[in-house]
């Protein structure tokens, strides 16, 4: 919740996607990352993350991928060099080390040295749980090595993806983790979309692998059944799904299981306020992403991550020659960014509602609102309204209804029941 809760705050934090690499074929990958995808030197990652100030960084550092574990001893520099910048530091992995053959009742699971410190330096660590990852890591496996973690004390979370509020997976696992766990550790529930590997991918939903469905009464109460999924990705504190009530297609963070990119024509010639009915802000533009080769954007979209040239509103630098002072005054400053994070880009661009949302703001091609102090008193509303939705209200737009509030699980000042 503490993390989602800072996600409309623009340059709150930061998401570094520090390899592509991952040992792990999902069929649903948003990066369709293999073993021997593109990898750059780290040198260009910790030079970057050398540049946080306390009182001037990052409040948190998310590092991802790929799968970032396979460069656990870059994770582990990473973290404790953000920690001397002030800022705590996320990691969310795919569990690709954890033990093919679930360990038998009361026997300790291993986790490779080099991995454990990278783990024991973040402040928090996220586990992908998803039908596509079950079918390369056993689920008793994964929640072997977060029990293990638990135990420790250590501050955890699942990032969990299906088709959409009715599939029958969701209610499975959510229910399994909650048992599991005793509702100590919170998911952030998502919905995968047709982007990297899953653009193509035949996404057959596998039966749920262990427990079955719903028993016990213990599945999220008021689940709507057959309900279909148009949406988006997984991720953490990015990412991220788009809902009913949020944009059509938000993007992730990179390396979160599926983006969301409906395929347009482009916005229209011409630039300035479109249709009240078109004005929807995007958070996705608050939090820069250093992406796998270091290029720095303002939006964590997976087709922005992976493609060049980046569109000129959305580059904010790279991490080999800018320091976070600059990307951070450059994505606060940007009258576009601005705009899109109070109106969005079909209002930006004076698109009608439907055009495609993200691929609008990919082609955007317009100057930014002059300012004026009304400008500035509605860019506030916006924020301030989003922020009063909390970690909750976050889940609620980007993630999964009616699975929103498992986001609070475990959290001292949850005051409700689920």
């Amino acid at each position: 919740m503490d993390i989602l809760a800072l996600r409309p705050v623009p340059a709150a934090a930061v998401l570094m996607a520090i390899t592509r690499r991952c040992p792990l074929r999902c069929r649903h990958c948003s990066t369709g990352s293999l073993p021997a995808s593109e990898e750059h030197p780290g040198e260009i990652f910790q030079r970057f993350a050398g540049t946080f100030a306390p009182g001037d960084g990052p409040r948190l550092v998310m590092l991802t991928g790929g799968e970032p574990l396979l460069r656990p001893r870059l994770a582990r520099s990473l973290a404790e060099t953000a920690a001397r910048g002030g800022a705590r530091t996320m990691i969310l992995s795919g569990m690709f080390f954890a033990p093919r053959v679930p360990p038998a009742a009361g026997e300790a699971v291993r986790i490779p040295p080099a991995i454990d410190a990278a783990i024991g330096a973040a402040d928090h660590f996220s586990a992908s749980l998803d039908a596509f990852h079950e079918e390369e890591v056993p689920r008793e496996s994964v929640f072997a090595v977060m029990r293990a973690l638990l135990a420790r004390g250590k501050d955890l979370s699942f990032h969990v993806t299906g088709t959409g509020p009715g599939d029958p997976y969701l209610r499975d696992v959510t229910a399994a983790i909650r048992r599991e766990f005793g509702d100590r550790v919170p998911m952030l529930v998502g919905r995968v979309g047709p982007v990297g590997r899953a653009r193509t991918a035949a996404l057959a939903i596998p039966s749920p692998p262990s427990l079955p469905a719903a028993t016990g009464g213990e599945a999220v109460p008021g689940t709507p059944a057959g309900t279909a999924s148009r949406a988006a990705p997984a991720g953490a504190a990015g990412a991220v799904t788009a809902s009913e009530a949020g944009p059509p297609e938000a993007g992730p963070p990179a390396g979160a299981a599926g983006a969301v990119t409906i395929s347009g024509s482009g916005p229209p010639a011409g630039a300035g306020a479109g249709a009240a009915g078109s004005a929807l802000p995007c958070a996705m533009a608050a939090w820069p992403t250093v992406g796998f080769d270091g290029t720095i954007t303002a939006c964590c979209n997976q087709d922005v991550v992976d493609h060049r040239p980046v569109p000129g509103h959305l580059r904010l630098g790279h991490a080999g020659t800018d320091d976070w002072g600059t990307v951070r005054r450059r994505c606060l400053e940007s009258g576009v960014l601005r705009a899109l994070r109070t109106y969005g880009p079909l209002w930006l661009a004076g698109a009608p509602p439907g055009r495609g949302y993200c691929e609008t703001c990919r082609k955007l091609d317009v100057p930014p609102p002059a300012p004026t102090p009304a400008s500035a008193f509605v860019e506030r509303q916006v924020r301030d309204l989003q922020l009063a939705g909390g970690g909750t209200g976050f889940a609620r737009r980007y993630g999964c209804p009616p699975y929103d509030d498992l986001v609070s699980l475990g959290h001292p000042e949850r005051d409700h029941d689920l």
